[in-house]
C-alpha cells in the first residue's frame, strides 16, 4: 500500500504550474518542466493529478477557489461584482489561452470534460454561493437548477470575451446583467423568459 500524497508536494506542483503558465504560457507546461520547477518527482505529479490535464485544471480550480464571493444582499449585486471580477480575469491573454486550452481538451476527452465541469461549477465557488444565497433569500425558488443557472450566467460573458474577443461597455454589461437575472427569475419561476 502506497503512502498518501503529500499536501506540500501538491501545493508545490500547483505553484510551479501557475508560474510556468504566467511566465511562458500553456505550451510550456509539461510533466518534466513542472516537476523540475517544483522539485518534486514526476511520479508524485502523476499520483496527485494523473497527468497534464488534471494538473492544469487543478491549477485553474485553485485560483477560483481562492476567490471569496461578495455578499451584497441581492443576486444582481453579487453577480455584478462576480462578473466584473471575471471580466478582469478574462482580459488577461494567458487566462484566455488557458481557458481555450481547457475548452479544447474538454471537447476531445470525457475525462477532461469532467474536469472542466468541476472547474466551472465549484460547490464553494463564488457564483454557486451567490445562487445559494439567492435561493435562501427567496429571490430564486429552492428548485433552481444551479448547474443550468451557471450556464445562463456564464454563457453571455464567455461568448463576448472568448467567441467575439471583445470587451463589454458599461451599458452592455448592465444590460446583460439585468437580462441574466430576469432570465433566472423567469425560468425558475416556471414562466417562459421575456
Amino acid at each position: 500500500m502506497g503512502r498518501p500524497p503529500s499536501k506540500a508536494a501538491r501545493a508545490k506542483l500547483l505553484r510551479a504550474t501557475t508560474e510556468i503558465l504566467v511566465e511562458e504560457g500553456i505550451g510550456a507546461v509539461s510533466i518534466e518542466a513542472v516537476a523540475r520547477r517544483a522539485g518534486v518527482a514526476k511520479t508524485t505529479l502523476y499520483r496527485h493529478f494523473g497527468g497534464i490535464d488534471g494538473l492544469v485544471f487543478a491549477a485553474a480550480t485553485a485560483s477560483v477557489s481562492e476567490t471569496v464571493g461578495p455578499d451584497t444582499g441581492s443576486l444582481i449585486g453579487d453577480l455584478r461584482e462576480i462578473q466584473r471580477n471575471y471580466l478582469d480575469i478574462a482580459s488577461s491573454p494567458i487566462n484566455r489561452e488557458v481557458f481555450a486550452w481547457m475548452l479544447t481538451r474538454a471537447m476531445h476527452s470525457l475525462e477532461a470534460a469532467a474536469l472542466f465541469r468541476q472547474e466551472r461549477i465549484q460547490p464553494r465557488g463564488p457564483t454557486v454561493v451567490a445562487l445559494q444565497r439567492a435561493i435562501a433569500r427567496g429571490e430564486l425558488p429552492p428548485t433552481t437548477n444551479v448547474e443550468l443557472a451557471m450556464h445562463i450566467i456564464q454563457g453571455p460573458l464567455i461568448s463576448k470575451r472568448f467567441v467575439e474577443n471583445s470587451d463589454l461597455t458599461d451599458d452592455e454589461f448592465e444590460t446583460l446583467l439585468e437580462m441574466t437575472v430576469r432570465a433566472l427569475v423567469d425560468t425558475t419561476a416556471g414562466r417562459p423568459p421575456l
